[in-house]
């Protein structure tokens, strides 16, 4: 493997090698580049015994003068509309960065766990683990407790919580600006602060006076006073010097420069830790994208982000496996983050100026998140030393063209002013030619692509290869309806494993149908096989045309289940045919989902669900759960109900769901809409399974 520059101490292992139950890897591509002074980026592509594993990490230095690592909040607020990991760390010029804790997705926003930011506590803690970074610089997981207090008018109250309403019938909060607007409530008393010395929360304040609470309120400082504490009011009168203060364990909060919620802990003295406080259930015992932190005993910090939910791409971890891999970097503590939907990282790749995302999110974009924690260069920026281009390495084909992004970075790996024009040369010259910002691949061999300037200078490491180690074509089970196209895509692997560049126009074949050039297929009425010749491999997929339904005993295998459990819907099999089943719900308590559950498996090549539907008319989502042939699960939209009466719905799977079983069919609310209840009818619940 050739690496890019790097500083003196190599902070990533150039190869994986975890232990059980990590599965067993077959293949492995890394590629290791420094960010800043210490600070590594390891991007490790793996092919493992369950499929293919894409793995970035970031490992920091955090005790060094020259790098600090902060939490950042959403819009800079507790309560916000999220945020995602490339735009805070756009925003702030982090050079890394990576999702945080779990959170009030899709309605505040809000982390659920403590929150620290330039040593001020935003938010108490939960129980549940956290990472804090100290004053020092060392990194620490621990299981925070808060108990504070107000002085006021000589007497003590109990502060229950920090930048957070009182919860129903609940005692006494300090609100900071942080907290955002602050909405109306009825049952809440707000007392106005102005902060007088200390670092807030914990600081000296004066009354100013009392905040209409029936109206919202600025952001600002307030004590908020709830209905078990109405008696304190009469402590508040204006002018008033109020003390908030309070301990924080099992690290003083003097000691803390930043924390940030997450949790399970997953890996403690070297070894598994199989955490009661979670967050734990079904979902959790699962492959799925993964997010963490973990420290080793050197003192350095690891945030791992492990994409996953992508058969074709990356099928994710079990939380075993993810402290395993942990260990393998050296780490012997290590805590999950927010996973799923919300995996994401962000790089400051090698002559760029930005750190942007690096990973490939299961929802396809980068979700909006509550918190993250970013790492930072305070290097100064310097003169350029250097010239680096993207890629780092060349790997291609003959006939591949790569477009190259050729930039001066100084000794920190700034992007500093450069020079122009920018010279390049290769060696030996068989390999290739360069032109117009591109290095044309021709001949096989191996060399350099010479970087030159009237006063800087860098190389680039090529390899040209003629005879692809292993190849692929995707989608994997490509399926398209008569008179119809598809873009099938080639992939080509070098005996490392490492992907190679390949030509934009490849000699495709087709036994039914046509394909083009490009590797866009267009159906006729039969199955075809297809092949395309990548250098000297050869690459073959079958395509599937047409489908056809197959009937599944949804009915009689489906029964009722509501999240939480115990809610007031029910399910009716005696719903007017043999084949329906009504799923009526009630959201007026706690219940938040309705499911028809069946668990049914599915055939061999289903692409698809088709079912009858009566439509109620509420405002509710119909949505479909299904698992794959890795046990993760799949949830797709079916419908917006709003539409009364039957109508028939289709859901097609994606096309590398790889779908094995469906689990159920279920109701959710809208969000933003007030529910209370409804209900639904099923009725000939079917596969759509490809080929005639």
């Amino acid at each position: 493997m050739i690496l890019a520059f790097l500083f003196a101490v190599a902070l990533l292992p150039t190869h994986l090698d975890p232990q059980s139950p990590f599965p067993r890897i077959l293949e492995q591509a890394p590629t290791i580049e420094s960010v800043a002074p210490g600070v590594e980026y390891g991007d490790y592509q793996l092919l493992t015994s369950i499929g293919l594993l894409s793995i970035h990490v970031v490992a920091v230095e955090p005790h060094r003068g020259d790098v600090r690592v902060e939490n950042v909040l959403a819009g800079d607020a507790l309560e916000s509309r999220g945020e995602t990991v490339g735009s805070m760390a756009k925003r702030t010029k982090a050079v890394a960065g990576i999702n945080g804790d779990y959170f009030d997705i899709g309605n505040t926003n809000r982390p659920e766990n403590i929150v620290v930011r330039n040593g001020a506590l935003l938010q108490i803690p939960y129980k549940r683990y956290a990472l804090a970074i100290a004053r020092d610089g060392s990194a620490h997981i621990a299981e925070f407790s808060f108990s504070g207090e107000l002085q006021a008018n000589e007497r003590t109250l109990s502060l229950n919580g920090i930048d957070q309403l009182p919860p129903p019938n609940g005692g006494i909060s300090l609100l900071t600006p942080e907290y955002g607007h602050v909405r109306p409530r009825e049952d809440v008393t707000l007392v106005n602060l102005e902060p007088l010395s200390g670092t807030p929360p914990l600081a000296r304040y004066r009354v100013t006076g009392m905040a209409d609470n029936l109206t919202t309120q600025p952001p600002g400082y307030y004590v908020a006073i709830g209905p078990s504490e109405y008696s304190a009011v009469d402590s508040f009168d204006v002018g008033t010097i109020v003390d908030a203060g309070g301990t924080l364990e099992p690290i003083d909060l003097g000691s803390i420069a930043t924390a940030i919620g997450g949790g399970p802990l997953i890996l403690h003295d070297g070894d598994w830790y199989d955490d009661g406080d979670g967050p734990n259930g079904r979902e959790f015992s699962k492959r799925i994208p993964c997010s963490g932190a973990a420290i080793a005993p050197d003192g350095r910090l690891f945030l791992i982000e492990v994409d996953g939910r992508q058969p074709e791409f990356s099928v994710g971890l079990k939380r075993p496996e993810f402290a395993s891999l942990m260990r393998s970097l050296g780490a012997t503590e290590g805590l999950a983050f927010d996973g799923g939907g919300s995996s994401t990282i962000a790089i400051r790749r090698l002559g760029e100026s930005d750190a942007v995302m690096t990973n490939s999110p299961s929802d396809g974009i980068e979700r909006p998140v509550g918190d993250g924690l970013f790492v930072y260069s305070t290097a100064p920026v310097g003169p350029a030393v250097r010239l680096v281009a993207r890629p780092t390495v060349v790997r291609a084909v003959p006939g591949a063209k790569v477009s190259l992004r050729i930039a001066a970075v100084d000794a920190a790996n700034h992007v500093a002013a450069g020079e122009a024009p920018i010279r390049v040369s290769i060696s030996p010259s068989s390999l290739g030619e360069f032109r117009n910002g591109e290095f044309v691949a021709l001949h096989p061999g191996s060399g350099h692509l010479f970087l030159r300037g009237d006063n800087l200078q860098g190389d680039v490491a090529v390899e040209v290869d003629a005879a692809p180690a292993r190849t692929r074509i995707t989608p994997a089970r490509p399926n398209v309806d008569s008179d119809s196209i598809i873009a099938l895509l080639p992939h080509a692997y070098d005996a490392k494993g490492y992907p190679l560049e390949l030509p934009a126009s490849l000699p495709w074949k087709a036994t039914a149908g046509s394909i083009d050039a490009r590797g866009v297929f267009h159906a006729g009425s039969h199955d075809a096989d297809v092949t395309v010749r990548i250098g000297d491999a050869l690459a073959v997929a079958r395509v599937t045309v047409g489908s056809h339904d197959e009937a599944l005993p949804f009915a009689q295998l489906a029964h009722f289940v509501t999240i939480p459990r115990g809610g007031q819907g029910e399910l009716d099999k005696d719903a007017g045919c043999g084949s329906c089943v009504e799923l009526r719900f009630s959201f007026s308590g706690n219940e938040r989902a309705a499911y028809a559950m069946a668990d049914v498996p599915l055939p061999n090549g289903t692409i698809g669900l088709t079912f009858d539907l009566q439509d109620d008319g509420s405002a509710a989502r119909l949505r479909v759960a299904l698992r794959n042939e890795i046990n993760e699960d799949v949830l797709l939209d079916a419908t917006q109900l709003g539409e009364v009466g039957w109508r028939k719905i289709v859901v097609r799977f994606p096309v590398d769901s790889q779908a094995s079983r469906l689990i159920a069919i279920y109701v959710l609310p809208s969000k933003g809409i007030e529910l209370s209840e409804g209900g639904v009818v099923l009725r000939n619940v079917r596969a759509i399974v490809a080929g005639h």
